[in-house]
């Protein structure tokens, strides 16, 4: 299982996601990467700049390209006189991240078993670089992090996708039928979401009905094990759900503490933001970790 966070964040944030996603018994690996500094209502108002749907439609695309694999894409398009976003070196990307970080493991834990979820490197630079076997890895994404997981569950073979607060892909402006890539046939079929209402950020533009779109487009190609139409599970609700069939939302109001300007989108995964309640101890324990957590991070066994 690896972690992918959101955007500015970084795994040590969401440690206790990651403790309880490592409970369900896989090895867990929270991965910094390449990320687009600004959050995915930024990356689609950069896409929704171009001068055509079709356009538009490729640059979603193409973000989720240079996040996984490296590229130059929104270095090389300008809005108001500034780049999309940064060049992503191969080696930052998240392919070459984790490729690398499996062969350093195996390098100093031979007898751990990490040979098995990674290819070594041939040729020169950037097949020089150590590549993961897709299909001995689960992703895991908060945010940002959900839509490159739900991109590389479309393209490519994967153990399982989760999808924290996400994705937010939007084409705006676009006519009714516009097709995205997430409208296309995904080659992995176990997926899982999780999310926030935001019913306290109405002050904010609410991502949960773009989630919602998202996660209804895929169920509709009916290649995953979402089904179509979605019913939204909340988890204040208590009664039994299916993961691997329906998405979950919650109600549960996020940390007071939370530093995070959209306290329930964050309170899906970062410890700060994140509901607790207080045991008899005086120990806060979090509410996700009870169940939900442990639960989508079990997506492999769709």
């Amino acid at each position: 299982m690896v972690y992918l966070p959101g955007t500015t964040d970084w795994p040590g944030l969401s440690s206790c996601l990651l403790q309880s996603a490592a409970s369900v018994g896989v090895p867990t690996i929270g991965l910094t990467y390449g990320y687009l500094s600004r959050g995915d209502g930024f990356r689609n108002t950069r896409c929704a700049s171009l001068a055509t749907t079709e356009l538009q439609v490729e640059c979603l695309v193409e973000q989720h390209k240079d996040a996984i694999y490296g590229g130059t894409y929104g270095a090389d398009r300008q809005y108001m006189g500034a780049e999309f976003w940064k060049p992503v070196d191969a080696r930052d990307s998240i392919a070459g991240r984790l490729g690398l970080l499996l062969a350093k493991l195996d390098e100093t834990a031979p007898d751990e078993g990490w040979n098995k979820y990674y290819t070594k490197a041939e040729g020169s630079y950037p097949a020089s670089l150590p590549m993961p076997k897709w299909s001995k890895i689960s992703f895991m994404g908060h945010s940002q992090g959900a839509g490159h997981a739900a991109y590389l569950a479309q393209t490519e073979k994967i153990a399982g996708a989760v999808m924290i607060s996400g994705p937010q892909d939007e084409c705006i402006g676009c006519p009714a039928d516009t097709k995205l890539w997430i409208d296309q046939d995904f080659k992995t079929s176990a997926v899982t979401a999780f999310a926030h209402g935001d019913s306290t950020q109405s002050y904010l533009q609410p991502t949960l009905p773009i989630m919602t779109d998202n996660w209804n487009r895929m169920a509709a190609t009916g290649t995953v094990s979402f089904e179509h139409p979605v019913k939204v599970v909340d988890t204040a609700d208590y009664t039994k759900y299916d993961v691997c069939k329906t998405p979950i939302v919650s109600s549960i109001a996020p940390s007071a503490m939370s530093p995070c300007g959209r306290k329930g989108h964050c309170a899906t995964a970062l410890d700060d933001s994140a509901p607790t309640l207080e045991d008899t101890s005086g120990n806060n324990v979090y509410i996700y970790a009870l169940d939900i957590w442990a639960d989508v991070a079990n997506v492999h066994g769709c």
